[in-house]
Formats: structure tokens, C-alpha cells, sequence
């Protein structure tokens, strides 16, 4: 305290000089730029990042169109396997009609193991037989 004209229990009086308000500072830091060889380091590595993903995406296409080739085979096979049994079931009716349409055509089986030969008509050798019936 400041001894004013003999009285010590006066208080000074503030400066008219200063403001009515306090004047607020802020510090602010700005941040140095990064190294070149620092971003260099990190543009890499985003590169190398997106490489192992195109790796890898590129595996899964890969073993997807493998999965689609084996589904088209095996869909293929399925109907080979159609197309055979029917073809079968068409050579056994063609077999069990061979020996009615051989009678009607005029051959006569030779033995009871139903093997059938053309008997040659009379007045005929073998020969002039099968040419005969080869122009039927």
C-alpha cells in the first residue's frame, strides 16, 4: 500500500489508462509440414494397401468363376447323363422290334437262340438272294 497525503487507508486509484475489459491472447501453433520423404513413406504404403486388396479381390473373382465353370460342367454332365438314358430306352424298344419287323420283312430265325437269316428263295442261289433283298 502506498502512503497517500498521510492516510494509509485510502486505496489508489486504478489507472484511467487501462481498459474496461482484458485482452485475451491465444497462442496458436502451427504445424511444420511433413518431410518429403515422410509422405513418400506414406503414399507407398497406401499404394502397397491397395495393391494387397486388389490381390486378393482379384483371387475371390478368380475362385468365383471357377465355382460357376464347375456348376456349367456339372449341369452339362447332368444332361449328357439325361440324353444317354433316354438313347438307352430307345435302343431297347428298337431291340425288342427287331424280331416282329424281321418276320414281317420275310426272315425266319435258323435256331432257338433267335438269331435270324434270310433263307434264300427257291430257284435263287444265296447270293442272288441277298442282292435280291438288299433291292427290297
Amino acid at each position: 500500500m502506498a502512503y497517500t497525503r498521510g492516510n494509509l487507508a485510502v486505496q489508489e486509484r486504478q489507472k484511467e489508462t487501462q481498459s474496461a475489459y482484458l485482452e485475451k491472447t491465444k497462442v496458436i501453433k502451427r504445424r511444420s509440414q511433413l518431410p518429403q520423404k515422410e509422405k513418400l513413406l506414406y503414399l507407398l504404403s497406401v499404394v502397397f494397401m491397395v495393391v494387397v486388396m486388389g490381390v486378393i479381390g482379384m483371387s475371390h473373382v478368380h475362385s468365383y468363376d471357377l465355382n460357376r465353370q464347375i456348376h456349367v460342367t456339372e449341369n452339362k454332365i447332368e444332361e449328357g447323363k439325361r440324353t444317354v438314358t433316354q438313347l438307352q430306352v430307345e435302343k431297347q424298344t428298337l431291340e425288342m422290334q427287331i424280331l416282329d419287323k424281321a418276320k414281317e420283312l420275310g426272315y425266319v430265325p435258323i435256331d432257338e437262340t433267335d438269331a435270324i437269316h434270310l433263307s434264300p428263295v427257291s430257284g435263287q442261289s444265296g447270293t442272288e438272294a441277298s442282292k435280291s433283298g438288299q433291292n427290297d
